[in-house]
C-alpha cells in the first residue's frame, strides 16, 4: 500500500508500505518513494498481528517526520538540538554515510557538525530498525 504523510516542513512524503510474514511474526517496512533508497525508511515487527506492526510503523513515520534534526544545507549542516537520528547507508563511491531528515550526511559533513561541539560528550547508539 502507499501512504502520504506531511513532514516537519509541510512537504508531503510518499511511502510504500510492505508486510512480510517470516514464520515467527510480521515485519512491516515503509520506504520513501522516489528517493533512490536515500530517503526515510521505517520498520516495525509484531509476533501476533500484521495490523499491530502496521500501527507501530505508522507511529514511527509520524514521529520521525515531525522532528527536524538538521538545519542548513548539504556541506553546511548544523544540529537543531542535541540529537541526530537517522539511519546508516553505504555506497561504493563514498563509503559510509548517514541519512538524517531524508538527506545524505557524509562523514565529512558529520565531522563538521561535531567540530562545533568540541569538548562536549557524545553517545553513539545503534538500534535495530524493527524495534
Amino acid at each position: 500500500m502507499d501512504q502520504e504523510v506531511e513532514d516537519f516542513a509541510g512537504h508531503q512524503r510518499r511511502f510504500e508500505i510492505t508486510c512480510h510474514f517470516n514464520g515467527l511474526g510480521y515485519s512491516v517496512r515503509a520506504v520513501e518513494k522516489d528517493r533512490d533508497a536515500n530517503g526515510y525508511e521505517f520498520a516495525a515487527y509484531s509476533e501476533t498481528s500484521p495490523y499491530d506492526a502496521l500501527g507501530r510503523v505508522r507511529q514511527k513515520i509520524y514521529k520521525g517526520l515531525a522532528t527536524r534534526h538538521l538545519t542548513g544545507s548539504p556541506g553546511d549542516f548544523g544540529m537543531m538540538h542535541d540529537t541526530l537520528r537517522g539511519r546508516i547507508g553505504w555506497s561504493e563511491e563514498g563509503g559510509a554515510f548517514l541519512i538524517i531528515d531524508g538527506q545524505i550526511v557524509t562523514m565529512e559533513n558529520l565531522a563538521s557538525i561535531l567540530s562545533g561541539h568540541e569538548g562536549w560528550a557524545v553517545e553513539l547508539r545503534i538500534t535495530d530498525a524493527l524495534e
